[in-house]
């Protein structure tokens, strides 16, 4: 069934935090589940995918606890989210979910669940853990362990073999995921000697936990599974610790038995976990046990609110690669994403404009700047903010990012940031009209708010560039580019407020689905309707981050220019520091096209693309009209970029677009494996190339051989017809994301 997932989970939850009881009048059935707002939220969305509609209603309580010392008051709001279907309920019951109370009622977990692939039963007991087992947490005084994962479920005492029995199944399948059980405890409730309290205590050791949250981890409860991938990431760098800290204490022996001084020992091991009584104790006491962690290893509540503030309680998954193979295939072969949070996003051809490239031309040449590039790659680096999570300078309210939703880079203008003259030379001059900022949520707003101004990470950079080259001296002075001219690319979108739209959208294509009959190859993709209500918000609210990525970018060239201007001490002005095109390659238009031989209004999908007009498009500023649309396409930080120009062809065969970029060659995991031992910054600066990053890891996943060659990449273009190259840029210094 393509349903089986929900119908897993939403069996699972019953059995921990719902119900199904009779209606007061006998003649049908109430199926309850309870909990947090956000986490029902989920539920009913499941519900209608299955065909069922439910209602979430809120209830503020009172409470009264009287303990041997004083008397307590306080008040609670609760959220049940309820459906009356009949249907449903007898559904539920037809595969062996139980009904009435289950505190007085036998019942375990029906046997074809246990009959199904691992994949099933991981939905089913994470749905039942977000309901039932406590929430990851350390121990009282004690930041490096953690409390025993723990299931618990009263019952009355005639029913407690079968809810030990459960319990031994809910073990039996725990086993398959590797993760295993302490015991089962009993004991009496106080002052209710008719009511034991049945718990399932799972094992702390570290494998198991590792195996708990990344293999299973938690389903309706997103502040369990944030913790429980928090944990899971916290419990990865303990155990590398700790098996460093094992090899450590293996080369302290076998050297002292080679006769080597603690000093000469304590040198060759250098490891930031391991100090001078370690290696003492390691060898002159050893060890029963295996080591301990180390004091200086972090503390789990800073990286919980580390991860929090940047990430909210989005999660991971870790898997394990079982095979790479080659496949005998000699057909296309399709890019359809970039697998990056801060990228690019699609969703069955619906995607959000989160990156475009801007190029700005100069009156400098290398000579102008040799002794001050350094200074000139930190000022930038200081004044503009970059990699993951990073916030600007400009903190704005909600209404002054509803105005950036509508107004693009106009916006940033009006606040100073540039002159009208930028704007001609921007696609869409900045703006792109028909964004409605009521179409974006509470939360991409929220992550907006100091984002602008920034660059972000991944595959986003700025960099200092020389002209080497011109292949159109014409149309190369109407740009305003010259051989041996130095020039600024900015390439970033519009950072976690893009991404959020997307991931709001992604969520609620997902119900529209069966609104609209429309049946999907894979449960991955998501749609609606271009004319439908979801899919006119969704254009909407992706015009809104186009114009945001629009304003960030033009923010990020006045900073530029005021680098410039403070490092040289010329005003920018006279640097001749101005916008030569900046253009979006992530982004879905409504354009008019011929189709046939006539002329069609479509939605033209640039995922991984940019726009390449020919020379007489009415969308084109007057300067650039008589020869085409610029047209950016860069390299790596270790190649050259190039700027070409749209042709006649591109608009007959491609609708106007050519490719945006090189390519990657390698995923980001397989850089960083390639470049291990080495230092990427170190190797661009033999190359003549300054490289600053927030990371090591950033440059690592960036390194030039993992992108294809742009040079065979512009060749293809240029012999395709669908752009000409007018120039090449090589690059003297970059900031990477």
């Amino acid at each position: 069934s393509t349903v089986l997932p929900e119908i897993l989970k939403i069996i699972g939850y019953i059995l921990g935090d719902g119900s199904i009881s009779f209606l007061k009048d006998g003649k049908g059935f109430l199926t309850s589940f309870f909990g947090k707002k956000e986490d029902l939220e989920e539920i009913k969305k499941d519900l209608e995918k299955i065909g069922f509609s439910s209602v979430i209603s809120e209830r503020k309580r009172k409470h009264k606890i009287k303990t041997e010392h004083s008397e307590y008051e306080f008040k609670t709001t609760t959220y049940t989210c309820q459906t009356s279907s009949r249907s449903l309920a007898l559904f539920l019951i037809s595969l062996g979910v139980p009904y009435g109370k289950k505190i007085s009622s036998d019942f375990c977990i029906p046997e074809w669940i246990l009959r199904l692939p691992l994949w099933c039963k991981r939905l089913f007991l994470a749905s039942y853990f977000g309901a039932e087992m406590n929430s990851p947490k350390f121990l009282t005084g004690h930041k490096y362990n953690i409390y025993c994962p723990t299931v618990s479920m009263n019952k009355e005492i005639q029913y407690k073999e079968s809810e030990i029995k459960f319990f031994n199944q809910i073990s039996q399948i725990l086993e398959e995921f590797g993760v295993k059980t302490k015991k089962i405890s009993i004991r009496r409730i106080k002052n209710n000697p008719d009511k034991v309290q049945i718990r399932l205590i799972l094992s702390s050791k570290l494998e198991d936990l590792l195996n708990l949250y990344e293999r299973i981890n938690f389903e309706y409860n997103k502040e369990k599974a944030f913790l429980g991938n928090v944990f899971a990431f916290y419990l990865r760098k303990k155990q590398k610790v700790i098996n460093e800290r094992k090899e450590a204490e293996k080369v302290a022996v076998s050297l002292r038995e080679k006769g080597y001084g603690i000093n000469s020992i304590f040198s060759k091991i250098n490891s930031e976990w391991v100090n001078r009584r370690f290696i003492e104790r390691s060898i002159y006491e050893g060890r029963k046990a295996e080591p301990r962690i180390s004091f200086r290893f972090e503390d789990i509540s800073r990286l919980v609110k580390e991860a929090r503030e940047k990430f909210g309680n989005s999660g991971y998954v870790i898997d394990k690669i079982i095979e790479i193979r080659k496949v005998p295939y000699k057909g296309y072969v399709y890019d359809f994403t970039v697998n990056h949070p801060f990228h690019n996003f699609t969703a069955n051809n619906f995607l959000v404009s989160n990156c475009g490239v801007r190029l700005i031309r100069s009156n400098l040449e290398r000579k102008d700047i040799e002794n001050k590039l350094e200074e000139l790659i930190n000022g930038l680096f200081i004044n503009i903010p970059s990699g993951v999570g990073s916030t600007g300078k400009l903190k704005l309210n909600r209404k002054e990012i509803e105005k950036v939703v509508v107004e693009g880079a106009k916006w940033a203008v009006k606040q100073g940031f540039g002159k009208e003259e930028d704007l001609e030379n921007i696609e869409e001059y900045g703006n792109i009209k028909g964004a409605d900022p009521s179409t974006i949520s509470n939360r991409a707003y929220e992550r907006g708010l100091e984002q602008l101004g920034t660059l972000g990470s991944g595959n986003h950079f700025l960099e200092i560039q020389q002209v080497v080259e011109v292949y159109d001296e014409k149309i190369a002075e109407l740009f305003g580019i010259f051989p041996g001219q130095i020039t600024i690319m900015v390439h970033t979108g519009s950072r976690g407020f893009g991404y959020q739209i997307c991931d709001d959208y992604l969520d609620k294509f997902g119900k529209v689905v069966m609104k609209y009959g429309i049946k999907l190859p894979d449960r991955q993709l998501a749609c609606a309707p271009a004319n439908s209500p979801e899919g006119k918000s969704y254009f909407k609210a992706m015009i809104g981050a186009a114009n945001y990525a629009f304003a960030n970018r033009q923010i990020i060239s006045h900073w530029v220019r005021e680098t410039f201007s403070k490092i040289l001490g010329v005003p920018y002005e006279k640097l001749g520091l101005s916008i030569v095109y900046d253009v979006a390659h992530n982004i879905c238009k409504l354009e008019t096209h011929t189709v046939n031989g006539r002329e069609k209004k479509l939605y033209v999908h640039r995922k991984g693309a940019t726009r390449a007009f020919p020379a007489g498009h009415p969308s084109l500023p007057e300067k650039y009209r008589s020869v085409g649309q610029p047209v950016i396409i860069p390299g790596t930080m270790g190649t050259a970029s190039y700027i070409l120009v749209g042709t006649e062809k591109a608009m007959e065969e491609t609708w106007g677009s050519t490719c945006h970029g090189a390519g990657r060659m390698m995923s980001r995991h397989q850089a960083i494996r390639e470049s291990k031992g080495r230092s990427i910054a170190d190797e661009l600066y033999q190359k003549g190339i300054l490289a600053k990053a927030k990371s090591k890891k950033g440059l690592a996943e960036e390194m030039p051989e993992a992108y294809k060659d742009v040079d065979e990449v512009i060749k293809v273009v240029e012999g395709a017809g669908i752009s000409k190259k007018i120039a090449k840029m090589i690059p003297l210094a970059v900031i990477k994301g």
